[in-house]
């Protein structure tokens, strides 16, 4: 979590967004979230809603705007993802007041998408991980970026970050500063990417932040949520982050062959609405190699290592390890695919 959200927020201001949004405090059930407060609550009408509670310091209300516009304009082409709520007031978002001054809170309340995620379930995973989902997952991603392809933001104001604004990407701001090496790889790999081309048919706004648990799994059908990381870079890297997080899902070991029994599929559905040239999965090592160094800053970012177990420990010294060493990600040709 944020250490500035954790340290400004109160329990007056949990019950204040709920009531903005029509939920009744008392029926909060808190989310596992990492960067925001998250809950989940039936309305009156007994509609399942989200309510995301975050700070001006993360996200002002002008920036939040720019992804409920965009998640409305994804809805409005019936993709399948949870679309953002009015509040009791015809708010999509709510400004609650901090107690320093200049500094608020932010509420935005989604639906609740259907289903469930495939870690809170297992058995369900075991027996719908496979194949025919893959290639669903490959269309929806296609549908997303074609949709995301023909999106302008309403105003500047509301426009979203751009890739390397992302605070993580400036991995000199959160790596100790002895780590001098785990610095260099990861400012190679930046100016690699920054020599990618940037056309609309390849760079737009993306999820950013698309893997197992974002999304939800229900009569054979998923839906996507939480576009709080959109972000404007290639539409590559949004597969690029999948894969990292289906290779994180696995043992070491067997992380290649995971990887790569899915992405078969994956493109062949992405494929059947929308290109995917081998010179673009070309980049995906350097993209793979990006989000872990972005997660390595997150763990120094949230993370006090005084205070974690040496299990954590180790596995993060291996992340660092592994930049140091500019070990790929994935032993993959992607470019075969």
């Amino acid at each position: 979590m944020h250490p500035e959200l954790v340290r400004r927020f109160h329990k007056p201001i949990r019950d204040e967004a709920a009531r903005r949004y029509g939920l009744s405090p008392e029926q909060l059930t808190e989310l596992a979230a990492f960067e925001n407060f998250v809950y989940e609550a039936e309305n009156d009408d007994g509609e399942g809603l989200i309510l995301r509670i975050s700070h001006s310091t993360r996200r002002t209300i002008d920036y939040t705007l720019g992804e409920v516009e965009f998640v409305r304009y994804l809805a409005a082409a019936r993709i399948p993802i949870a679309s953002p709520v009015l509040s009791d007031s015809g708010q999509f978002v709510e400004r609650i007041e901090d107690r320093e001054p200049g500094s608020y809170f932010v509420a935005t309340a989604f639906e609740r998408a259907p289903g469930i995620v495939f870690d809170d379930a297992p058995p369900l995973k075991e027996r719908y991980w496979k194949p025919p989902l893959f290639r669903d997952m490959g269309r929806l991603f296609a549908r997303l970026h074609n949709r995301a392809q023909t999106y302008a933001p309403s105003s500047p104001r509301l426009k979203r970050q751009e890739w390397h604004e992302y605070d993580v990407v400036d991995i000199d701001r959160f790596a100790p500063p002895e780590e001098k090496l785990v610095r260099e790889r990861t400012a190679a790999i930046i100016a690699r990417l920054n020599q990618l081309p940037r056309t609309p048919e390849s760079y737009g706004l993306i999820h950013a932040d698309l893997h197992m648990h974002n999304f939800c799994f229900a009569e054979g059908k998923i839906t996507a949520f939480d576009f709080d990381n959109c972000e404007y870079a290639w539409f590559v890297k949004d597969i690029a982050v999948l894969l990292f997080y289906i290779a994180r899902g696995e043992e070491r070991e067997a992380r290649d062959e995971a990887v790569a029994a899915f992405l078969g599929p994956f493109l062949e559905g992405y494929r059947e609405l929308r290109p995917m040239e081998r010179e673009w999965l070309a980049a995906v090592p350097d993209l793979l190699a990006l989000q872990r160094s972005m997660n390595y800053a997150l763990f120094h970012q949230y993370r006090d290592p005084a205070v974690l177990d040496e299990s954590t420990l180790d596995r993060w010294g291996r992340f660092r390890r592994d930049i140091e060493a500019d070990t790929p990600v994935l032993q993959i040709d992607f470019t075969s695919f």
